[in-house]
C-alpha cells in the first residue's frame, strides 16, 4: 500500500516557539505540554495515580467516551501530549499515561524492555477498570503499541502508531546511544535537533529541562538500550505483525532522522488493516512539531470520520 504524503502548515511551529518560550524552564520538566491550537477552551485535565502490580503509574485523564491511551516514547511522559488530549476529549476519555520507569510513575531496578511496559500497560487497564482502549504509541509507546496488539489483541479497539514499532532493528552508532542518554547539555542538545525538523525549536531552555528531565529517567533509558543491544528489547517480527487485527494507522514525519520514515511503509506492507501517512514538514515528534494536521489524522481515524479507515490504500 502506497503511502500518502500531507503538507502541514508551517505555522503551527510558530505557535510551538512561543509555548516553548513561555513554559520550558529548569523547573519545569513538562516543556513538551502544549496549549491546544485551536480556538475551543482546553479539556479538564485530571493529574491521577493507580498501583499496578504494586508501583505506582501516573496518568492524566480528561473526556468521557470510548478509551484511548497515549504512550510517549524514550525519555518522555504523559505531558507530550497535551494538545492531543485537549483535542480528543471531546469524543473520548483520553489517557495520557506515564509509563512505568518514566515521568512521575514509579521506577523500579527492572530490566527495561517493550514487553515490560505492555505488561504494565495491560494490568494498568484492568485496575481503572478498561476492558479495551484504542492506542496511540509514540517511538518507544508504538514498540509497546505493536507488542500489545499482538499479545493482549483482546484490549485493544485501534492503534496509532506513530514515528515507531519498526519491525527491523537496524544498527545504531554508538555515539547516537551515548547522545540519546546524554550526560551534558551539548548531548541533550544534539539528540534534540536530530528530533525536530525545523532546528529553531530546539532551544537553551528546551535543551536545560529536557536534561534535567532524562536524567531523572538514565537508569530506565539505559536499561531499554542495553535490552535492544542484546535482542531482548521485545520487538515484533513481520510474522506477528501480520496478525494485528486492531485497524491500524501509522503516521511518520517525513525528516525523521531517528528513525526511518522508509519503516511506516514496511508496517503498512505487513499489518492488515493498516494505512499509513508521511507529515511533511516534520521530524520524529509529529504531536508536537505539527501538532493540528497530526491531531486531525488521528481523531478523525479515531472517530470513523475517515471515510477510508484503516483499510484504503491511497
Amino acid at each position: 500500500m502506497p503511502i500518502r504524503i500531507i503538507a502541514d502548515h508551517l505555522w503551527v511551529s510558530i505557535a510551538f516557539v512561543c509555548l516553548v518560550a513561555n513554559s520550558c524552564c529548569s523547573s519545569d520538566l513538562r516543556c513538551f505540554a502544549q496549549e491546544p491550537v485551536a480556538a475551543s477552551a482546553p479539556a479538564a485535565v485530571a493529574e491521577k495515580d493507580a498501583t499496578v502490580y504494586g508501583y505506582k503509574l501516573h496518568y492524566r485523564e480528561a473526556g468521557e467516551g470510548p478509551a484511548v491511551i497515549l504512550l510517549h516514547g524514550l525519555g518522555g511522559d504523559g505531558s507530550r501530549w497535551t494538545s492531543t488530549v485537549s483535542t480528543l476529549a471531546g469524543d473520548f476519555r483520553v489517557i495520557a499515561l506515564d509509563q512505568i520507569g518514566f515521568g512521575e510513575s514509579d521506577k523500579p531496578l527492572a530490566n527495561y524492555n517493550h514487553a515490560l511496559l505492555a505488561e504494565f500497560l495491560v494490568e494498568f487497564m484492568k485496575t481503572i477498570g478498561l476492558e479495551k482502549a484504542s492506542l496511540v504509541g509514540h517511538s518507544m509507546g508504538a514498540f509497546v503499541g505493536t507488542y500489545a496488539a499482538v499479545h493482549y489483541p483482546e484490549a485493544l479497539d485501534r492503534l496509532v502508531l506513530v514515528d515507531g514499532g519498526s519491525l527491523v532493528a537496524k544498527p545504531r552508532s554508538p555515539h547516537l546511544v551515548q547522545i540519546q542518554n546524554g550526560t551534558t547539555l551539548a548531548e541533550t542538545r544534539e539528540y534534540f535537533e536530530l528530533m525536530f525538523h525545523d532546528k529553531s525549536l530546539v532551544t537553551d531552555e528546551m535543551v536545560r529541562a529536557n536534561y534535567v528531565r532524562r536524567l531523572r529517567v538514565s537508569y530506565t533509558i539505559s536499561k531499554m538500550q542495553e535490552a535492544r543491544a542484546k535482542g531482548v528489547a521485545a520487538t515484533v517480527s513481520q510474522e506477528q505483525a501480520r496478525s494485528i487485527r486492531a485497524a491500524t494507522l501509522i503516521l511518520w514525519g517525513k525528516h525523521d532522522a531517528l528513525l526511518d520514515p522508509a519503516d511506516a511503509a514496511v508496517l503498512d506492507r505487513v499489518i492488515p488493516n493498516s494505512r499509513a501517512v508521511l507529515i511533511e514538514e516534520c521530524g520524529h515528534i509529529p504531536q508536537v512539531e505539527q501538532p493540528q494536521r497530526f491531531n486531525q489524522l488521528v481523531r478523525d481515524f479515531l472517530t470513523g470520520k475517515d471515510a477510508a479507515g484503516a483499510t484504503s490504500g491511497d
